[in-house]
């Protein structure tokens, strides 16, 4: 029996040749979480499974041909599958290495260079490196090494301006382009808005200039030569992943802090898109090596008011965290207690309401605060501002949303205090990355984290929490019984 024939294209890889579509299939399917609910799934016409393998085009997405591979020769060890490689790659001769690449202002450190290398050789992967490592700097460096049209994928407003402003600084204003939802501005090396080329790849409403917007979106993907996608752990979304399955980029990359966490096992879609994990950058070797600071992680117990038994999450959560007075007023003290030590605190809330009420608190004190809280619903322009003002000291505490958990550079952070609960290991470890950056004002990051008692979803995800910082093996965790000890124990932080 002949052997069966991958062509391996950039976004996709065919099959020729008699083979065994079933195994095939199971190298490239997952059940997402929740998918027991499905009413389809109750009534037996779908077996849970989301497939990513085309039989009908004998295809799947080209990140998972080693993954293909692997789960086949287990099935079939005798079998080898002949490869005919039709991307088109650069001569590796013509590609410097990253610690040759100039980039003004910065020069890389031992992990960056380490990790650009590495992408360099596999030619495709996900960067995995904690928050703190620089990772757009690599990307920057990987970006103008390889010297050809470019695209680089970046979610939200505020995180694509200040992406754009980063290309300029390192690699001059002439080959920097950006997209949003009010410019289109395609060169060389360009920062786009991944919720923008979304909307118009797949428009929710048809309008007279639809059909021109999607062309434009379709030319730029198949003229670039290389992708990459910032925070590539939301590539599970329906918009962004259909446009990076559409791209024929040959090289293609991921960055993030945390791929493979989404808790949905969604995670497969990333590794098709971009293929597996080509370098890692821990927290541990971050800190060890100097380049972030050392963490203190404090977890106050809150065990008021307790709330009835029964009630479902949301109710708990709302009652135990949003509107709970005495865990409130004990992020107000703490808070201000920081404050008389003149710490820049950062307090991160998930709804609009706690943060304020948060503020309300700090306002109605005697002390006279400076702060803000910023939140989606406000201008990007004053959302700046408020960032700024607290990176200058101006503003000693602000109080923010979750727009801060993915790539805002704060480095003057002294004190992170999470307000907001949740059980999310991505945004766990993100946000504890926006403070463990290094800066003249601080020796140690100290973290305010809550051991919420009063309800057992709450007390749930607190624990989860707990244990997604211990599994870094690089952060000093403590219990505390409230402020007095708080403080009590950071004194010499």
């Amino acid at each position: 029996m002949l052997a069966p024939t991958l062509h391996i294209y950039a976004n996709y890889t065919f099959i020729k040749g008699t083979f065994d579509p079933d195994i095939v299939d199971k190298a490239c399917r997952f059940r997402k979480s929740g998918y027991r609910h499905s009413t389809a799934y109750k009534n037996r016409v779908w077996d849970g499974y989301t497939r990513l393998f085309s039989r009908a085009k004998n295809a799947f997405p080209t990140g998972l041909k080693d993954r293909v591979l692997k789960v086949y020769k287990k099935s079939y060890p005798n079998i080898k599958f002949v490869i005919e490689d039709h991307r088109d790659f650069k001569n590796k001769k013509q590609i410097p290495k990253i610690e040759d690449v100039p980039l003004n202002g910065v020069t890389l450190r031992k992990h960056q260079v380490r990790a650009g290398n590495s992408m360099l050789k596999k030619k495709h992967g996900v960067l995995w490196a904690s928050t703190n490592s620089g990772k757009t700097e690599v990307a920057i460096a990987l970006i103008k090494a390889l010297d050809e049209p470019a695209l680089f994928l970046v979610k939200g407003k505020d995180l694509v301006l200040q992406t754009y402003e980063r290309f300029k600084k390192r690699l001059g204003e002439e080959e920097i382009g950006i997209i949003t939802s009010s410019k289109w501005d395609v060169r060389k090396f360009t920062v786009a808005s991944a919720d923008t080329l979304a909307r118009r790849f797949n428009p929710n409403k048809v309008t007279k200039n639809s059909g021109d917007r999607k062309k434009q979106v379709e030319e730029l993907l198949t003229s670039i030569k290389v992708v990459v996608i910032d925070e590539c752990h939301t590539l599970a979304s329906d918009g962004l992943f259909s446009i990076v399955r559409y791209c024929t980029a040959p090289y293609r990359y991921g960055l993030s802090g945390t791929p493979f966490k989404r808790g949905d096992k969604q995670d497969l879609k990333l590794v098709a898109l971009t293929g597996e994990v080509c370098c890692k950058i821990t927290n541990k070797e971050m800190i060890e090596d100097g380049v972030s600071v050392p963490t203190d992680i404090m977890f106050v117990d809150i065990n008021s008011p307790q709330l009835p038994v029964g009630i479902d999450y949301q109710t708990a959560y709302d009652d135990g965290i949003v509107y709970n007075d005495h865990r409130n007023k004990v992020i107000c003290d703490a808070t201000l207690e920081f404050h008389k030590r003149n710490k820049q605190v950062l307090i991160i809330v998930k709804k609009i309401d706690h943060g304020h009420a948060i503020s309300n608190l700090i306002s109605a004190t005697k002390e006279f605060v400076p702060h803000q809280f910023i939140h989606g619903s406000i201008p990007a322009e004053e959302r700046m501002e408020a960032l700024e003002n607290f990176k200058n000291g101006i503003t000693k505490v602000l109080i923010a949303s979750s727009i801060l958990d993915q790539g805002v550079d704060i480095p003057n952070i002294n004190v992170l205090i999470f307000a907001s609960g949740g059980n999310s290991y991505i945004r766990a470890i993100q946000r504890i990355g926006r403070g463990l950056r290094l800066h003249d004002s601080k020796e140690r990051l100290i973290v305010v984290d809550f051991s919420d008692r009063t309800n057992k979803y709450l007390a749930r995800h607190s624990i989860e929490r707990f244990q997604t910082y211990a599994g870094e093996h690089c952060f000093a965790i403590d219990i505390v019984d409230g402020v007095g000890e708080l403080v009590s124990v950071c004194n010499g932080a």
